[in-house]
């Protein structure tokens, strides 16, 4: 465990039928904190709720699955899973989908801001906070008492402040700043989690994308959409309209199995009182020999402004798979397409940020033709904010999956491509889902 001391054993106590722990002074009647367990609060299992995009759970609880961790609650914008904390230095290391990592320290009932400062002052906050420590506080409220969240906000800050104050003789500084501690409060009605954000900036900020381009993609969101299509590498990864590379480039992380935390030069949780990096080190090294680097892939991906490319270029060589991702300037329509199948994969403008509809109905015919003409054994997906457009392709989607994108509701279609169509007797004997191809 990467931690200098013991923690203190907490004192039980009962609220209603209900084991709970307090921590060297209790609060008042009725708004003792119940802890996940009668554990400090960062050694044994705790619950660990993954924030993510609407549309993202399946794929994150697909990763939880594939770590061997168990999945207790699928929510629309959140996976709840349990574990240690070296489970959650590995969630903060490899999860692709998840927005971030919160680490649940106590739950109690409040039902306004005295309530809600009682609650939280027992918490042993000064084994968390240092004595030159920084935190910062979020919060989700639903309280009739609060019109403001960061009214909520300031109760939790003036908590901790006054326990440390308390310990110590001193405060530590606050602000809005999340590159050092975070908490984060969950305040619905009278219930109240509070919780340590334990990555701090989003996942999604992997430390490649610099220059995110116009209409930029979120990192996470793109792994998940990669994950839809089911590519591991076997069969060419095809990217037009490719942008500033997020696609292809989450999909070399993802067949080279390399963890996206490894491009990351921090986490919240470094800033934790008594922190030390071995166990992420330790991590990291194991990440590093399981990844496949020398795997080779054919990834292909364009775009008709230079500039761009440019970009994406630069973001693949930070991202560590410049050498598996071949990077073009030119139409759409030119891409390159090798025999042997795989997946083209296509995010179009959908003319909310960018472009007019009227403009990009002939685009997306053009891609529609583009291919009918080229993509004979390939599975075809797009992904976009405007169905209408998506019509103009003139094929039939087999399935379709939907996510948000910066608060636009979008839609992710796939569409098999079979070469020519069958008779019989005259008769169209197309099974539903799959797509003509009509000949050059």
């Amino acid at each position: 465990m990467p931690w200098r001391r013991a923690w203190p054993r907490p004192i039980s106590s009962t609220v209603g039928s209900r084991i709970v722990c307090c921590w060297r002074s209790l609060p008042r009647k009725g708004s003792a904190p119940r802890f996940e367990s009668e554990m400090e609060l960062l050694a044994g299992r705790h619950q660990i709720v993954l924030p993510c995009s609407p549309g993202v759970a399946p794929f994150l609880a697909r990763e939880l699955r594939e770590l061997k961790l168990p999945v207790i609650e699928e929510r629309a914008t959140s996976v709840t899973t349990k574990g240690d904390f070296a489970v959650l230095l590995q969630l903060n290391l490899s999860l692709r989908t998840g927005q971030r990592v919160l680490w649940r320290l106590a739950s109690f009932k409040a039902e306004d801001p005295d309530q809600l400062y009682a609650g939280l002052l027992p918490l042993t906050w000064e084994e968390l906070v240092s004595a030159e420590g920084y935190f910062s506080v979020t919060s989700v409220v639903d309280n009739p008492t609060i019109k403001d969240s960061r009214f909520a906000n300031l109760r939790v800050k003036d908590a901790i402040v006054d326990r440390l104050r308390r310990c110590r003789g001193r405060r530590p500084d606050t602000g809005p700043r999340r590159d050092r501690l975070v908490f984060h409060l969950f305040w619905q009605q009278d219930q109240v989690k509070i919780y340590l954000d334990s990555s701090g900036p989003t996942l999604a900020q992997r430390g490649y994308r610099l220059d995110p381009g116009k209409a930029p993609l979120r990192e996470t969101l793109a792994a998940a959409l990669v994950m839809a299509s089911n590519w591991d590498g076997h069969g060419a990864f095809i990217n037009p309209m490719c942008g500033s590379g997020t696609l292809a480039i989450e999909a070399a992380l993802l067949a080279q199995n390399r963890v996206p935390g490894l491009l990351r030069r921090h986490y919240a949780f470094q800033s934790l009182a008594g922190y030390k990096n071995m166990e992420l080190l330790r991590l990291q090294a194991e990440a590093r020999r399981r990844a496949r680097p020398g795997r080779k892939l054919r990834i292909i991906a364009t775009d008709i402004d230079p500039r761009i490319i440019k970009v994406a270029q630069a973001n693949a060589a930070r991202a560590e798979v410049a050498e598996v991702i071949e990077f073009q300037t030119c139409d759409f329509a030119e891409t390159p397409v090798p025999p042997g199948g795989g997946v083209i994969f296509c995010n179009p403008e959908y003319g909310v940020r960018l472009g007019s509809e009227t403009e990009l109905r002939a685009t997306y015919r053009r891609f529609g033709d583009f291919l009918k003409r080229k993509g004979a054994g390939y599975e075809a997906f797009i992904f976009s904010g405007n169905r209408r457009l998506m019509q103009e392709v003139g094929l039939r989607a087999e399935h379709h999956w939907f996510f948000d994108n910066g608060g636009i509701a979008c839609e992710l279609a796939s569409y098999p491509l079979y070469a020519g169509r069958k008779e019989n007797s005259g008769a169209d004997t197309k099974s539903e889902g799959q797509a003509d191809l009509i000949g050059p």
